[in-house]
């Protein structure tokens, strides 16, 4: 083989494992988009919790004893 045919595999291998990272990469990006859509979904999908009644001030809370 010459050095242009090694260069050329060399190559070639190269274009695929950088596809191959890339692959890899951007599957792992959309299951963790997946997973916090999914989450979301869920989560606008159960019912909205009461808000909270404000506590009454400290002082209308003591009895008067004078």
């Amino acid at each position: 083989m010459s050095s242009a045919d090694i260069f050329y595999v060399a190559l070639v291998l190269f274009a695929f494992s950088g596809f191959a990272i890339a692959l890899a990469y951007f599957s792992h990006q959309d299951h963790k988009f997946r997973a916090a859509r999914q989450r979301v979904e869920q989560d606008a999908s159960k019912p909205a919790a009461k808000p909270a009644q404000p506590k009454a001030p400290a002082v209308a809370r003591v009895p008067e004893h004078a």
